[in-house]
């Protein structure tokens, strides 16, 4: 799981790749894009703003992609294809919007600051959560993906930058008990948990065999009985556990016992297309509605993050469409598609565990 740049919320620390701007810029088409210009350097990939992109950091990044991909195990597209020249539009795009997250943090000013011991605090976050807490080994990381500590820790910035922009963007957003009572009204019926049961059964082949079992059998020993005799090897090792049941999901001969059958009380035999069954239901869970006051932490959460990354979204649709007269192209295959095949994959791009 990788963090990118402008993605919804926080995640656990990583090395960040890609971006959502990205992302959103190939969902909204056409809209999202620049100019193809023949004005710009030659060696110069894009312009973004008074910010250039050269081809050589577009290779870089494509030898990154490269690398990742080969270290786990994927093929990478070869130079000439349409899947090379696609991952090389989405580097680009990559390229570009670090440099527009960039551009907008220093637009917010202070509150979207990022120090150098802010990116030291999140690498060392990192290190811990993802490396056992060995430098060594993100170091190796980096260099099996072709990538140097300057790199990371540029794509570091680049993150903790997106997560200060989202955090002042949508800092006016509450959530309060009053929403969150309407919420609950409304949606009552996502609260009604329905009557369950847990069950356990054994199954044999004959009539014979299944009621030679019964005459034995109680709620106390069904489970050695199951893993001695049963014949569903799927649940013997369990003592003939099948967990929760709910109707529609048994055959109805197996459905009509076991929805009648008290909790501890186990069946006659009863016979389905599988054979013969003893049923036993361990325990019987009455319907019941989960009252606000259990519900309410829930709904805050949620309903918060989701009016955030609602009121965030809106921003990323506005901030592309800011830049898109600031973004120029060298040519017209680096810009994104203006729509994903039905059927498309993601071109390939570097990752992180």
């Amino acid at each position: 799981m990788t963090e990118k740049p402008l993605a919804h919320g926080r995640r656990r620390p990583t090395i960040i790749a890609g971006s959502t701007l990205a992302a959103a810029a190939v969902a909204l088409g056409a809209a999202a894009c620049g100019d193809s210009g023949s004005d710009l350097p030659s060696g110069v990939a894009a312009r973004v703003g008074d910010t250039q992109i050269t081809y050589a950091q577009l290779d870089r990044v494509m030898e990154q992609s490269k690398a990742s991909a080969t270290q786990q195990g994927q093929t990478f597209p070869a130079k000439g294809t349409e899947e090379y020249t696609a991952a090389q539009s989405q580097a680009l795009q990559t390229l570009i919007n670090s440099r527009i997250v960039s551009s907008e943090a220093r637009l917010c000013g202070t509150p979207c600051a990022v120090k150098p011991a802010d990116v030291g605090k999140r690498l060392t976050e990192i290190v811990k959560a993802q490396f056992q807490g060995k430098q060594a080994e993100l170091n190796k990381f980096l260099k099996q993906r072709a990538m140097t500590m300057a790199e990371a820790r540029d794509q570091v910035r680049t993150g903790l930058e997106q997560e200060k922009i989202r955090n002042h963007v949508t800092r006016g957003v509450r959530f309060t008990d009053a929403d969150a009572q309407k919420y609950y009204k409304a949606n009552a019926a996502q609260y009604h948990v329905p009557a369950g049961r847990t069950a356990s059964h054994i199954l044999v082949k004959t009539k014979a065999e299944a009621e030679k079992i019964f005459a034995e059998a109680t709620p106390q020993n069904f489970a050695d009985l199951a893993k001695r005799y049963s014949t569903d090897t799927g649940t013997k090792g369990q003592g003939g556990s099948l967990g929760p049941i709910s109707k529609g999901q048994l055959v109805p001969e197996f459905e009509k016992v076991a929805f009648s059958l008290p909790a501890g009380k186990v069946s006659k035999p009863v016979k389905t297309q599988f054979g013969w069954h003893l049923i036993l239901i361990d325990k019987i869970t009455p319907a019941r509605t989960i009252p606000f006051k259990e519900a309410r932490a829930q709904i805050v959460s949620q309903q918060l993050s989701a009016e955030r990354d609602s009121k965030f979204q809106a921003w990323v649709t506005k901030t592309l469409d800011k830049w898109k007269d600031k973004t120029v192209y060298a040519a017209k295959d680096l810009e994104p598609e203006t729509a994903p095949a039905a059927d498309s994959q993601p071109a390939p791009q570097a990752t992180t565990p």
